[in-house]
Protein backbone atom coordinates (compact mmCIF):
# COMPACT_ATOMS: atom_id res chain seq x y z
CA UNK A 1 0.00 0.00 0.00
CA UNK A 2 1.56 3.67 -1.32
CA UNK A 3 0.37 6.74 1.17
CA UNK A 4 0.26 9.63 0.33
CA UNK A 5 -1.62 13.26 0.65
CA UNK A 6 -1.15 14.32 -2.71
CA UNK A 7 -0.01 14.16 -5.93
CA UNK A 8 3.20 16.02 -5.21
CA UNK A 9 4.43 13.19 -2.83
CA UNK A 10 4.22 10.48 -5.40
CA UNK A 11 7.25 9.03 -6.58
CA UNK A 12 8.19 10.14 -10.67
CA UNK A 13 6.68 6.89 -11.96
CA UNK A 14 3.69 6.75 -10.46
CA UNK A 15 3.08 10.73 -11.21
CA UNK A 16 3.75 9.98 -14.71
CA UNK A 17 1.20 7.72 -14.71
CA UNK A 18 -1.39 9.12 -12.59
CA UNK A 19 -1.09 12.38 -15.18
CA UNK A 20 -0.40 9.99 -18.30
CA UNK A 21 -4.01 8.12 -17.22
CA UNK A 22 -5.98 11.39 -17.28
CA UNK A 23 -4.62 12.77 -20.04
CA UNK A 24 -5.22 9.18 -22.31
CA UNK A 25 -9.04 9.73 -20.74
CA UNK A 26 -9.10 13.21 -21.81
CA UNK A 27 -8.14 12.66 -25.20
CA UNK A 28 -10.64 9.41 -25.47
CA UNK A 29 -13.09 11.32 -24.57
CA UNK A 30 -12.37 14.48 -27.02
CA UNK A 31 -12.53 11.66 -29.25
CA UNK A 32 -16.18 9.98 -28.49
CA UNK A 33 -17.95 14.13 -28.41
CA UNK A 34 -16.37 14.44 -31.73
CA UNK A 35 -17.24 11.49 -33.07
CA UNK A 36 -20.98 11.85 -31.47
CA UNK A 37 -20.38 15.34 -33.02
CA UNK A 38 -20.10 14.47 -36.89
CA UNK A 39 -23.57 12.30 -36.26
CA UNK A 40 -25.35 15.34 -36.55
CA UNK A 41 -26.69 15.64 -40.02
CA UNK A 42 -25.99 18.03 -42.54
CA UNK A 43 -28.25 17.52 -44.89
CA UNK A 44 -31.56 19.41 -44.25
CA UNK A 45 -34.86 17.73 -43.15
CA UNK A 46 -38.69 19.33 -43.51
CA UNK A 47 -39.72 17.70 -40.37
CA UNK A 48 -38.76 18.98 -36.63
CA UNK A 49 -38.49 15.60 -35.26
CA UNK A 50 -35.20 14.88 -35.67
CA UNK A 51 -33.50 18.10 -34.80
CA UNK A 52 -35.54 17.69 -31.62
CA UNK A 53 -34.77 14.57 -30.80
CA UNK A 54 -30.95 14.87 -31.77
CA UNK A 55 -31.00 17.84 -29.04
CA UNK A 56 -33.25 16.26 -26.59
CA UNK A 57 -30.94 12.91 -26.80
CA UNK A 58 -27.59 14.97 -26.37
CA UNK A 59 -29.52 16.50 -23.53
CA UNK A 60 -29.94 13.44 -22.16
CA UNK A 61 -26.27 11.96 -22.70
CA UNK A 62 -24.86 14.92 -21.25
CA UNK A 63 -26.81 14.63 -17.85
CA UNK A 64 -25.74 11.31 -17.98
CA UNK A 65 -22.34 11.96 -18.05
CA UNK A 66 -22.49 14.97 -16.05
CA UNK A 67 -23.24 12.49 -13.30
CA UNK A 68 -20.99 10.32 -14.03
CA UNK A 69 -17.64 12.66 -13.79
CA UNK A 70 -19.41 13.81 -10.73
CA UNK A 71 -19.29 10.15 -8.99
CA UNK A 72 -16.14 9.83 -10.45
CA UNK A 73 -14.64 12.83 -8.27
CA UNK A 74 -15.95 11.94 -5.32
CA UNK A 75 -14.65 8.15 -5.66
CA UNK A 76 -10.99 9.18 -7.29
CA UNK A 77 -7.68 8.96 -5.34
CA UNK A 78 -6.86 12.05 -6.93
CA UNK A 79 -10.27 14.09 -7.06
CA UNK A 80 -8.10 18.08 -8.03
CA UNK A 81 -6.86 15.67 -11.10
CA UNK A 82 -10.04 13.62 -12.01
CA UNK A 83 -12.33 17.47 -11.46
CA UNK A 84 -9.70 18.61 -13.72
CA UNK A 85 -10.47 16.20 -16.68
CA UNK A 86 -14.19 16.31 -15.86
CA UNK A 87 -13.97 20.25 -16.48
CA UNK A 88 -12.63 19.53 -19.50
CA UNK A 89 -14.81 16.90 -20.83
CA UNK A 90 -17.82 18.78 -19.52
CA UNK A 91 -17.31 21.96 -21.05
CA UNK A 92 -16.26 20.35 -24.37
CA UNK A 93 -19.81 18.44 -24.38
CA UNK A 94 -21.58 21.81 -23.19
CA UNK A 95 -19.57 23.09 -26.63
CA UNK A 96 -20.88 20.36 -28.56
CA UNK A 97 -24.33 20.37 -27.71
CA UNK A 98 -24.70 24.23 -28.81
CA UNK A 99 -22.13 23.46 -31.81
CA UNK A 100 -24.78 20.54 -33.21
CA UNK A 101 -27.70 23.25 -32.86
CA UNK A 102 -25.54 25.21 -34.91
CA UNK A 103 -24.68 22.61 -37.49
CA UNK A 104 -28.51 21.56 -38.10
CA UNK A 105 -29.41 25.61 -38.17
CA UNK A 106 -26.86 25.84 -41.13
CA UNK A 107 -28.33 22.52 -42.60
CA UNK A 108 -31.39 23.31 -42.42
CA UNK A 109 -30.98 27.27 -43.97
CA UNK A 110 -27.51 27.79 -45.10
CA UNK A 111 -27.62 31.74 -44.80
CA UNK A 112 -28.51 31.26 -40.74
CA UNK A 113 -24.92 32.16 -40.46
CA UNK A 114 -22.16 34.26 -42.50
CA UNK A 115 -21.01 30.99 -43.87
CA UNK A 116 -22.54 27.44 -43.94
CA UNK A 117 -21.10 25.18 -41.08
CA UNK A 118 -19.71 21.89 -40.80
CA UNK A 119 -19.11 20.21 -37.70
CA UNK A 120 -15.91 21.84 -37.00
CA UNK A 121 -16.79 25.19 -37.67
CA UNK A 122 -20.09 25.01 -35.87
CA UNK A 123 -18.00 23.80 -32.42
CA UNK A 124 -15.57 26.58 -33.43
CA UNK A 125 -18.00 28.83 -33.52
CA UNK A 126 -19.47 27.65 -29.94
CA UNK A 127 -16.05 27.98 -28.65
CA UNK A 128 -15.65 31.59 -29.61
CA UNK A 129 -19.22 32.63 -28.18
CA UNK A 130 -18.20 30.65 -24.92
CA UNK A 131 -14.95 32.83 -24.69
CA UNK A 132 -16.86 36.19 -25.52
CA UNK A 133 -13.90 36.61 -28.69
CA UNK A 134 -16.29 37.30 -31.24
CA UNK A 135 -13.49 37.43 -34.34
CA UNK A 136 -16.36 38.22 -36.88
CA UNK A 137 -15.79 35.31 -39.60
CA UNK A 138 -18.96 33.79 -38.57
CA UNK A 139 -21.86 35.47 -37.13
CA UNK A 140 -25.23 34.56 -36.99
CA UNK A 141 -27.30 36.51 -39.60
CA UNK A 142 -31.46 34.51 -39.12
CA UNK A 143 -33.03 35.36 -36.07
CA UNK A 144 -33.26 31.72 -34.94
CA UNK A 145 -29.34 31.28 -35.05
CA UNK A 146 -29.25 35.22 -32.96
CA UNK A 147 -31.64 33.64 -30.26
CA UNK A 148 -30.17 29.99 -30.24
CA UNK A 149 -26.60 32.24 -30.02
CA UNK A 150 -28.03 34.90 -27.16
CA UNK A 151 -29.04 31.57 -25.56
CA UNK A 152 -25.66 30.02 -25.75
CA UNK A 153 -24.50 33.34 -24.49
CA UNK A 154 -26.99 33.60 -21.25
CA UNK A 155 -25.91 29.88 -20.56
CA UNK A 156 -22.37 30.35 -21.08
CA UNK A 157 -22.16 32.67 -17.76
CA UNK A 158 -23.94 30.50 -15.70
CA UNK A 159 -22.93 27.28 -16.62
CA UNK A 160 -18.95 28.61 -15.83
CA UNK A 161 -19.51 29.36 -12.41
CA UNK A 162 -21.37 26.68 -11.67
CA UNK A 163 -18.74 24.48 -13.29
CA UNK A 164 -16.61 25.63 -11.17
CA UNK A 165 -18.57 25.35 -7.93
CA UNK A 166 -19.88 22.12 -8.48
CA UNK A 167 -16.82 20.50 -9.73
CA UNK A 168 -14.33 22.28 -7.29
CA UNK A 169 -16.95 21.65 -4.26
CA UNK A 170 -17.07 17.74 -5.52
CA UNK A 171 -13.33 17.90 -5.25
CA UNK A 172 -12.96 19.27 -2.03
CA UNK A 173 -15.92 17.05 -0.21
CA UNK A 174 -13.79 14.00 -1.73
CA UNK A 175 -10.12 14.78 -0.07
CA UNK A 176 -11.89 15.53 3.05
CA UNK A 177 -13.59 12.47 3.12
CA UNK A 178 -10.34 10.78 2.14
CA UNK A 179 -8.16 12.12 4.81
CA UNK A 180 -10.88 11.77 7.36
CA UNK A 181 -10.93 8.16 6.71
CA UNK A 182 -7.28 8.42 6.65
CA UNK A 183 -7.12 10.17 10.27
CA UNK A 184 -9.52 7.61 11.74
CA UNK A 185 -7.83 4.47 10.52
CA UNK A 186 -4.62 5.74 11.50
CA UNK A 187 -4.42 8.90 13.50
CA UNK A 188 -2.57 10.92 10.86
CA UNK A 189 -5.04 13.28 9.08
CA UNK A 190 -2.21 13.68 6.13
CA UNK A 191 -2.07 10.29 5.03
CA UNK A 192 -4.79 8.46 2.49
CA UNK A 193 -4.61 5.24 0.65
CA UNK A 194 -3.72 4.93 -3.08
Amino acid sequence: MVTTSSLTELPKTALFKVLAGSILRTLLGFLAIFWALSLVPQNPDASLWRPISIVVVAFGVYTILFRRQMRRIENSRFPAVTSLEAMILIATMFLAFFASMYVMMSAGDPSSFTEPLSHFTAFYFALTVLATVGFGDITPVSDGARLVCMLQMAIDIVFIAALVRVISSAAQKSSAAKAARAKDSSGDPLVTDV
